[in-house]
This record gives structure tokens, C-alpha cells and sequence, in this order.
């Protein structure tokens, strides 16, 4: 008897143990988001804002009861920077089961991370690419299933400055400068004269320059072709140069460029006399744009003691945007969130409104910024119809 009881009390202590395994299965754990993100190495103080960002949103869906009725858990994976580190954390985000994973929002992370996150068909949102190949395939021109992104487009950007030096700085003619070796600065670059030219404008100096200082070698030449207004696409380590150049030179023409100025390098390291009449598109307006940026904005600087960036904005709305997702379809299961993430339509975000398209793109107004003391602050809002030319 006395041993039957022993066997009894082992087996009721092995079940126990098999019961509590089970508690903590991803279904009953809570819902799981993965980020892959740099949190050190290139490209941290863009990855870190991000991150903060997704953290909000986190707290904020567990405050008012977390998703399915259980918590959300953000698994964060550190990818340093580097593509072959982004590779590996969708691997190991993978068997911590995910229903979804944010980021990266580097664009040579991201691309390297496509194929393996097509064969494990878990959605990722990146929340801050906006070249066009990161959601479609550029040689079979196919839709990446689970790729999707919370940024507009470069193509939407490129006609939104248009749209914006014809229609409001009432300019005719334009000079683009062009860093050659970026993609980015070169699809912009095409993006922003095709727009121009389709409304009305002209391009008369369109150039590629790698080194800032050959600008000085263009300078007459704007003057020649009544050049009224230039712009310069690329990120700021090759923009910033650029622009204290143009301007020590005399040039007072209105200076444009794209959302690679955003942050603050740019009222840091350019002196506060050569911002007048600079401009450049962004992602986030602030505060001021609309009730839901001010919602974010306030709960950002309670919980962390600053003003969030642009890559905070889009960190949180990715996040929501996903969170939306679950909630919607009622799983958490990866490919099911998948296909919900599709049917994103009017999401009122930090960023903006927003609802994907065909290709898992963001359609959203693009926000025109300048600088006033210094600062960055508002211009103009270009609405989602005006940037298709």
C-alpha cells in the first residue's frame, strides 16, 4: 500500500510538472511580438527611438487588457546593424513562436531578411523602409506575402515635395544633386523630376555628386539656367555638407530633400541662418498634426521624459497597426494576422491615417517640414491624391 502510494504521489508531481509546462505554451504565455531591431551598431539611435515606440504601444494595449484577453509581450532580438544579424534573430524569433515581427527598419537588414520571412510566414511590419523593393519582389514584380511597412514610399514622397515647390513655393525651375552610389537618393532623385516635369516644371540641371564639394562646380551653372529651387535626396551625413555649402556659397534658393534629414543632426549641425527656406517631407508632424499624434505624443514624454521622433511614431503605429490585426481577425496565429494586416483600412495613427494598399504599402498624407529659430515645425500637409502623378 505503502508503495502504491509513493507511485501515486510521483505520478500526481509529474503531472503537475506537465500541467505547468503546458502554462507556458505561446498560446497561454500571452500574445508575442518579435522585434529585430539595432539596438547597438549602425544604426542604433534610429532602432532605439523605434523600439521606445513599440514599447509604448505595448503598454498601452496591456493597460486596457492586452490582446485576446491575454498580455502582449514584445520578444526583442538585437540585429547590431547588420544584415546577416537580422537573418539569424527571424530565426530565433521563429521558435519563440511570434505572431508578428517588427522590423528592421534598415533597408540592408531588411532586404536580407525577405526570403526567410517569406518560408516562415510570419508578418513583418518595417516600420520606417520606403524603398519600393522591400514589399515587392523587383525581378518577378510579385507582392511579398508577409512583408508590409508602416512608411510611405519613396515614389510618394518624390511627388509630394513636387507637388509642393510648383503649388506652394510657386517655383518653375529645379536642380536635383544626387548621391550615385545610394539607391535611395537615386530613386528619389527620379521620383521627385518626374512629378515636377509631369505638372509643369522644369529640370534643367540634374545631377549625380558624390563628393559635396564638387558642388562648387555647378554654382554658376544654376545661375545660368535661372535655377529657382533645388533639391538634394540623400541622408543627412551627405545632405548636411551639402546644404552648409550651397549656402556659404550665397545660394538662397529654397533647399529640398526627403525624410533621410529628419532628426536632429540636422538643427545641431547646420547653422541656424542657412534653414531659412529649407524643406524636407517626414513621416511624423508632431504634436499639433492631429488628436491621435497628440494622444502618443503625451503618453511618449510621460513615460520616457523627451519628445518622440519619427521613428518612435512609426515603431508605435506599426505596433498598433498589428495589435489592430489580432484583434480584428480574433488570433494570434502568424498567418492569420497575415491576412488581416491586408485588410488595413483607416488606421488613425501617429503618423497619420492610414491603409495599405495592393503592394502592403502605407498610403498616408506626407508631411512638408521647415524650420523656424532653428526648429522643425509644419509647412504643409500633402494629402494622399496628390501624390500620384
Amino acid at each position: 500500500m505503502k508503495r502504491y502510494m509513493e507511485i501515486l504521489a510521483f505520478c500526481m508531481l509529474f503531472m503537475a510538472f506537465f500541467l505547468s509546462g503546458c502554462s507556458l505554451s505561446p498560446t497561454n504565455m500571452g500574445v508575442l511580438i518579435g522585434t529585430n531591431l539595432a539596438l547597438s551598431g549602425k544604426g542604433m539611435s534610429y532602432s532605439t527611438s523605434t523600439e521606445r515606440g513599440i514599447e509604448l504601444a505595448k503598454d498601452m494595449v496591456n493597460d486596457r487588457g492586452g490582446l485576446l484577453g491575454r498580455p502582449v509581450q514584445i520578444v526583442s532580438v538585437d540585429n547590431y546593424g547588420k544584415p546577416e544579424d537580422a537573418e539569424a534573430a527571424i530565426q530565433q524569433l521563429t521558435v519563440r513562436h511570434v505572431s508578428a515581427i517588427i522590423g528592421p527598419d534598415l533597408t540592408d537588414c531588411t532586404r536580407a531578411v525577405l526570403p526567410n520571412v517569406e518560408a516562415v510566414k510570419i508578418p513583418l511590419i518595417s516600420p520606417a523602409c520606403t524603398q519600393p523593393d522591400i514589399t515587392v519582389d523587383p525581378k518577378s514584380h510579385e507582392v511579398y506575402r508577409y512583408i508590409f511597412r508602416a512608411a510611405y514610399i519613396d515614389a510618394s514622397q518624390g511627388r509630394a515635395m513636387a507637388d509642393y515647390a510648383l503649388k506652394q513655393l510657386h517655383v518653375k525651375r529645379a536642380a536635383v544633386f544626387y548621391y550615385p552610389d545610394k539607391t535611395y537618393a537615386q530613386g528619389l532623385a527620379e521620383y521627385f523630376r518626374s512629378a515636377f516635369a509631369a505638372s509643369g516644371g522644369e529640370v534643367p540641371v540634374y545631377i549625380p555628386v558624390e563628393e559635396v564639394q564638387d558642388l562648387t562646380k555647378y554654382l554658376s551653372l544654376l545661375q545660368r539656367e535661372n535655377v529657382d529651387v533645388i533639391y538634394l535626396p540623400g541622408y543627412d551625413d551627405w545632405t548636411i555638407p551639402a546644404i552648409t555649402l550651397l549656402r556659404s556659397h550665397g545660394i538662397s534658393q529654397p533647399l529640398l530633400g526627403p525624410d533621410g534629414w529628419n532628426g536632429p543632426k540636422m538643427e545641431r549641425d547646420v547653422d541656424t541662418s542657412y534653414l531659412t527656406q529649407v524643406y524636407y517631407t517626414d513621416h511624423y508632424a508632431g504634436h499639433d498634426a492631429s488628436e491621435a499624434a497628440r494622444r502618443f505624443s503625451q503618453a511618449y514624454y510621460e513615460k520616457y521624459g523627451e519628445w518622440p521622433d519619427s521613428y518612435a511614431a512609426l515603431g508605435y503605429d506599426a505596433f498598433m497597426m498589428t495589435a489592430e490585426a489580432i484583434e480584428r481577425c480574433q488570433s494570434a496565429e502568424a498567418p492569420d494576422v497575415a491576412r488581416e494586416l491586408e485588410k488595413t483600412i483607416d488606421y488613425d495613427g501617429a503618423t497619420g491615417t492610414i491603409s495599405l494598399d495592393a503592394n502592403h504599402d502605407a498610403i498616408k498624407d506626407v508631411f512638408i517640414m521647415t524650420f523656424k529659430d532653428g526648429q522643425p515645425e509644419l509647412a504643409a500637409t500633402i494629402p494622399k491624391d496628390r501624390q500620384t502623378q
